[in-house]
C-alpha cells in the first residue's frame, strides 16, 4: 500500500532580540554564538531592540527568508523539545563602515590575530591583501599605511569608530595606545567612500571586550603576556576586565623595548588604555609614550636622528534606539606631541658634534577635538540618515608655526532594500575655514543573485584637506608650499563576495580619477636634495584585488591566497616623486593556519611584494625598489588558560626597504607566553 507522506516546512520569525531572562534562547539556559549577521538585519534589529544587544539568532543561516517584524508567530508555536543547541554565544556587531550590503568590507578577527607572529597593531596590517604598511621602524615605531596606490595621507584611521587621523602628518596617525592582543577585529574599507570621508581607504580598529564576562552577576577576567627575543626585545602586557550585566570596564598596559637591529634603531614604547561602557554609552581613553632611534627616517643625509612622541586619545559616545529611530552622538579629543632631533644627542652617527647651523630639535603640539551627531529612521524597506560633524585642528610647532582650522561636515543618506537589491545614495557638504566649501557624493548598489553571493557597484567622490606638513614644513631638505590645494577623487568600483561555511572569495576592480593630488617632488640630480610639496593636476589609479580562502576545518583552520595589483599614472614628468609614484604595484600572499597535534598548531605567511618607485640609498645613489620575498611563521601550543609560541619574521633573511633608504630587520625571532584567567 502506498502512502503520500508530506513534511510541512515552517519558517519561524523572531520579532525582537533581547537579553531578558524570559527571551527564547535565554530560557534554554544556553549561550548561542553566530559569526556574522548581514548588514541589513543588523541595522533593523539593533534599531528595534532599543539597546546594544547580545542577539539570540543562531537559526539565521537556516531560515530561507529574511527576518520580518510584521509576521511573527504567536507565542508558544515553537516546541522547545525539537531544538538541540550547543553552548555557543551570539554577538552581532555592526561595522562602523557602510553596511556590508553595499560595500566590500574585509575583517581581520581576534582569533586570526592571536595566531599571527606580530608584536603591535601596525604589524597586523602587513598580512592583509591590498594593504601596504610601509615601515620606517619596526614594532609600531613608525609606519605609513597606504591603500590602492594612494598615499598614507589619504587613509583614514579610526579607533572604535572615532577618527584619530593626525592633521600634522600621516607618519603619526598609527600612534595607537593599544597592544595588539586588545584588538577584537580590524575592519578594512578599501577605496574612496564619501560616508566616512575616506579618500583611498579607511580602517577601524575595534578593541577587545571578553564576551564570556557579560552576565547578570559580577565577572572578572585577567589576561597577560610576555614576549622576548632578538635585538634585546622585551614586551610585557597585562589587562583586566570587570563586568556586570550591561556594564563593563577594561584596562590594559603594555611596554615594548629593543636595543635595535642596527645603529640608531633602538626604541622604548609604553601604552595604557581604558574602555568602559554601559548600555549605549561608551568611553575610552589611552596614552602612548615612545622614544625611538630614527636612523635615516626622513633623509639618509642625517642618519643619526631621534624621535620622541606622546599621544593622548579620549572619547565619549552614546547610541539611543527607540522603535524605528536611532540616535548616535560622540565627542573626542586627541593630543599629540613630537620632538624630532636631526642629530641625536647633538652628534652624528660617528660621534662627531652637530654642525653650527643645527639649533636643536623640532617640537610640535597638535590638538584635535570634535563632535558628531546623526539620526536615522528605519523600516523594513528604507533607512534615512542625516547628521553633522565638527572637527577643530590646532597645531603649534617650531617648524610649522601656529595654525588653527575648523572643519564642518553635514550629510544625508537614503538606503533602500527591495528583495535581493540594496541601494544607497547620499551626499555631504564640507566646509573648512582655510579651504572653503566643497562636496562629496556616493551611490552604492548591492545585489544578492543567490544565497551567499553578493555583487557591488560603487561610485564615490571624496576630498582631502592637506596636512599641516604639506602646507608649512620648512627644513634644509624639505620646502612646503602654503598655497597647496585640497585633493579630489572620483572612484568607480565593481566587487563581488561569496562566502559559505568553509569557502570565501572576494574580488574587486576599481578606477580612481585623482585631481590636485599632493606630492613631494625633486629634481633627479643626486646633487639636489631639496624636496618641495606640489599639486599634481592628474593622478589616476586602477587596480584589482582578489582573495580566495577556506576555513573551519579541523586540521586546516584557515588557508588563504590573495593578490592585489595597482597601476598609477601621474603627470610628474621627470621629477622624482616621494609619494604619488612610490607605491606597491604587486602584492601576493599565502597565509595558512593549521593544527599539528594535541594543542599544537602553526601559522605561516609568505608575501611577495614588488614596489614601484625610486629612493635615495645611504651612499647617495638613486635606486629602484627591488622585489621582496618575506616568510613569517609561528608555532604555538595552547589550552584553555595558557598559550606558548615561537615566532619568526623575515625567515628568508631578505634585505629590503619599505620606504626611502631605511633598511628593515634581516630576521626577528621571539618567544611569547600568554595566559588568561
Amino acid at each position: 500500500m502506498n502512502y503520500n507522506h508530506w513534511v510541512l516546512s515552517k519558517v519561524y520569525r523572531f520579532r525582537r532580540f533581547t537579553r531578558k531572562r524570559y527571551a527564547a534562547f535565554q530560557s534554554m539556559h544556553k549561550q548561542v554564538t553566530i559569526g556574522h549577521v548581514s548588514g541589513r538585519i543588523a541595522d533593523l534589529e539593533l534599531l528595534k531592540a532599543g539597546k546594544t544587544l547580545l542577539l539570540a539568532c543562531a537559526g539565521l543561516l537556516m531560515f530561507p527568508e529574511n527576518i520580518s517584524a510584521e509576521d511573527a508567530p504567536p507565542d508558544g508555536m515553537v516546541d522547545p523539545t525539537l531544538l538541540q543547541i550547543d553552548e555557543v554565544r551570539v554577538v552581532a556587531e555592526r561595522s562602523h563602515f557602510q553596511s556590508e550590503q553595499f560595500r566590500l568590507v574585509s575583517t581581520l578577527s581576534h582569533s586570526e590575530i592571536a595566531c599571527l607572529p606580530i608584536q603591535t597593531a601596525s604589524d597586523l596590517l602587513n598580512y592583509l591583501p591590498g594593504i601596504d604598511m610601509r615601515e620606517r621602524g619596526p614594532s609600531g615605531v613608525q609606519g605609513d599605511l597606504t591603500m590602492r596606490g594612494g598615499t598614507a595621507k589619504q587613509v583614514k584611521i579610526l579607533l572604535n569608530g572615532i577618527d584619530i587621523t593626525d592633521p600634522q602628518t600621516e607618519h603619526y596617525s598609527m600612534d595607537l595606545p593599544i597592544d595588539a592582543s586588545e584588538i577584537e577585529r580590524i575592519e578594512i574599507l578599501q577605496g574612496t567612500n564619501y560616508s566616512v570621508d575616506a579618500f583611498s581607504g579607511a580602517i577601524n580598529i575595534v578593541t577587545y571586550v571578553n564576551p564570556d564576562t557579560l552576565s547578570a552577576s559580577t565577572q572578572y577576567s585577567l589576561r597577560g603576556s610576555l614576549r622576548a627575543g632578538e635585538y634585546g626585545l622585551i614586551q610585557p602586557q597585562l589587562s583586566a576586565q570587570v563586568s556586570k550585566g550591561e556594564w563593563h570596564l577594561k584596562a590594559s598596559g603594555s611596554y615594548n623595548r629593543s636595543s635595535g637591529y642596527a645603529a640608531d634603531t633602538d626604541y622604548k614604547l609604553s601604552n595604557v588604555y581604558l574602555h568602559t561602557g554601559w548600555r549605549g554609552l561608551q568611553f575610552q581613553a589611552g596614552a602612548q609614550m615612545k622614544d625611538a632611534g630614527a636612523n635615516a627616517f626622513y633623509t639618509v643625509k642625517y642618519p643619526n636622528q631621534f624621535d620622541q612622541t606622546r599621544t593622548l586619545i579620549t572619547s565619549l559616545a552614546y547610541e539611543l534606539n527607540r522603535g524605528n529611530w536611532n540616535l548616535q552622538t560622540s565627542a573626542y579629543y586627541r593630543a599629540h606631541f613630537d620632538r624630532f632631533h636631526t642629530y641625536r644627542d647633538n652628534v652624528d652617527l660617528e660621534g662627531q658634534p652637530a654642525p653650527e647651523w643645527y639649533k636643536g630639535p623640532n617640537q610640535t603640539w597638535t590638538h584635535v577635538s570634535g563632535a558628531h551627531l546623526q539620526g536615522s529612521y528605519s523600516n523594513d524597506r528604507n533607512k534615512l540618515t542625516a547628521g553633522i560633524a565638527l572637527r577643530d585642528e590646532l597645531v603649534g610647532s617650531s617648524s610649522l608655526g601656529n595654525h588653527n582650522r575648523l572643519h564642518l561636515r553635514y550629510f544625508a543618506e537614503d538606503r533602500v532594500y527591495w528583495r535581493s537589491l540594496s541601494v544607497s545614495v547620499g551626499a555631504s557638504g564640507i566646509w573648512n575655514s582655510q579651504f572653503g566649501h566643497d562636496w562629496a557624493i556616493g551611490a552604492n548598489i548591492g545585489y544578492e543573485p543567490i544565497r551567499n553571493w553578493h555583487l557591488f557597484l560603487n561610485f564615490n567622490r571624496a576630498i582631502r584637506i592637506p596636512t599641516y606638513t604639506d602646507l608649512y614644513y620648512h627644513t634644509a631638505t624639505q620646502q612646503a608650499d602654503s598655497a597647496t590645494r585640497a585633493e579630489k577623487a572620483l572612484q568607480l568600483e565593481f566587487a563581488t563576495r561569496y562566502q559559505n561555511q568553509h569557502l570565501y572569495v572576494n574580488a574587486a576592480a576599481y578606477y580612481r580619477w585623482g585631481r590636485d593630488i599632493i606630492d613631494w617632488v625633486k629634481e633627479p640630480d643626486p646633487a639636489i636634495t631639496l624636496w618641495h610639496s606640489t599639486n599634481h593636476s592628474r593622478v589616476n589609479a586602477a587596480g584589482t584585488e582578489i582573495t580566495l580562502g577556506v576555513q573551519g576545518y579541523e586540521w586546516i583552520r584557515r588557508a588563504e591566497v590573495s593578490y592585489s595589483f595597482a597601476d598609477v599614472r601621474c603627470d610628474a614628468g621627470d621629477m622624482l616623486s616621494l609619494y604619488a609614484l612610490d607605491y606597491l604595484r604587486h602584492k601576493a600572499s599565502v597565509r595558512i593556519e593549521h593544527k599539528i597535534w594535541r594543542g599544537f598548531g602553526a601559522s605561516w605567511c609568505l608575501r611577495v611584494e614588488s614596489r614601484k618607485g625610486e629612493y635615495t640609498a645611504t651612499d647617495g645613489s638613486v635606486q629602484a625598489y627591488q622585489p621582496t620575498v618575506l616568510l613569517d611563521g609561528s608555532i604555538f601550543w595552547q589550552n584553555e588558560f595558557l598559550r606558548l609560541s615561537l615566532d619568526a619574521r623575515n625567515m628568508t633573511n631578505s634585505r629590503y626597504v619599505d620606504i626611502g633608504g631605511v633598511v628593515q630587520p634581516p630576521h626577528w625571532v621571539s618567544g611569547k607566553i600568554a595566559f588568561k584567567l
